[in-house]
């Protein structure tokens, strides 16, 4: 992971980033913390998704412990209301409220899932748009959504998805994936890469094997893939083919890995998983237990390599090394940084300055 610059940010503002699942915004103020910012979030009188900066311009109070009337937030400290637009639209000290405002936020609700834009308003038709991923919005595919803090810089997830030969070692008591230990094909396109990877008659583990209603260790065929979408965004899935049948998928399983930078060392990691059989409620749910004990191992090692990772040694450590299995994550690492290079605006931080 490269470490972001001294008193800086490794993520580019200028970019969509998930706020939040769908149902986690209501009409209770929801607060988060993105990309070094403030955020409250709401749904407004028609249900829209209102996102504002949290934090209110008279005595810096958060709105998100005040109420929301309608599209208005109150703030909960001296009563000052703010609209969708995040202009003052109330005192109840003056008989109309003076000029002042909070930020508002650009949102787009798609499917189970909430983007945010925090960067440069005037270049935000030229940042490319959320990615699409059809198979949030197909019925025929059942999903299990969560979000979970991670004491990590969000790269360090990004490639721990792009680098599969990971399972049998951080998942072996979980997933049960034994067998992806080859570095996969890479392929680069513009801004995305994408890494496939087929087993033929493989030994299914368990979790594959009995929500496909087979025995485990059953030598069936697989196809895998990931595609880095954007830096906020991940797709995988696996395709199961019966080998009798190899031109005949047996079932899909899908999955979003959304990470949202908190700070330099901490991110929000949003999932969805789908699949399009062994979908009832019985079955998802336990399939949810599995990924939850999963994403759990991951969380455990990325925040022991970010805790690493951020002090510099007196001596002993050369940095880090690639190797063949990385190359998704390499060429990741490169397309950030070319979103880094079109970045607009800096961090917005004077450091300098002192509390008046």
């Amino acid at each position: 992971m490269a470490p972001p610059p001294q008193g800086g940010r490794n993520y580019p503002l200028n970019c969509w980033w998930v706020a939040a699942l769908a149902d986690e915004v209501g009409q209770e103020p929801l607060a988060r913390w993105l990309l070094d910012t403030p955020v409250v979030l709401y749904r407004g009188a028609t249900g829209e998704v209102i996102a504002l900066e949290d934090r209110c311009p008279h005595r810096q109070a958060p709105l998100s412990a005040g109420k929301v009337e309608g599209d208005v937030i109150e703030c909960p400290y001296h009563g000052f209301r703010f609209g969708p637009g995040g202009r003052c639209v109330h005192v109840p000290s003056m008989a109309s409220p003076p000029p002042i405002r909070v930020e508002s936020y650009p949102v787009r609700e798609i499917g189970p899932i909430v983007w945010i834009y925090l960067g440069d308003q005037q270049r935000i038709d030229q940042v490319p748009p959320p990615p699409q991923m059809d198979w949030t919005t197909d019925p025929a595919f059942v999903m299990r959504k969560g979000v979970m803090p991670i004491a990590a810089n969000y790269l360090l997830l990004k490639e721990n998805v792009l680098d599969l030969t990971h399972l049998g070692y951080v998942h072996a008591a979980s997933f049960g994936i034994m067998d992806w230990v080859n570095p996969p094909e890479v392929t680069v396109d513009g801004d995305r890469v994408t890494y496939t990877q087929d087993f033929v008659r493989s030994p299914l583990a368990a979790g594959y094997a009995m929500s496909l209603g087979l025995a485990p260790g059953m030598p069936w065929n697989r196809h895998g893939f990931g595609t880095f979408l954007s830096p906020a965004a991940h797709e995988s899935g696996t395709v199961f083919f019966d080998p009798d049948q190899p031109d005949v998928p047996g079932g899909q399983t899908f999955f979003a890995h959304l990470t949202t930078p908190v700070d330099a060392g901490n991110m929000l990691y949003f999932f969805v998983a789908a699949r399009d059989f062994a979908n009832d409620a019985a079955a998802m749910d336990h399939f949810a237990q599995i990924l939850m004990r999963g994403f759990r191992e991951d969380e455990e090692i990325l925040s022991k390599v970010q805790a690493l990772s951020s002090r510099q040694p007196r001596r002993g450590s050369r940095g880090e090394r690639s190797v063949k299995a990385d190359a998704a994550g390499v060429a990741a690492r490169r397309i950030v940084d070319r979103w880094m290079a079109r970045e607009t605006i800096d961090d917005g931080i004077d450091r300098a300055a002192t509390p008046d």
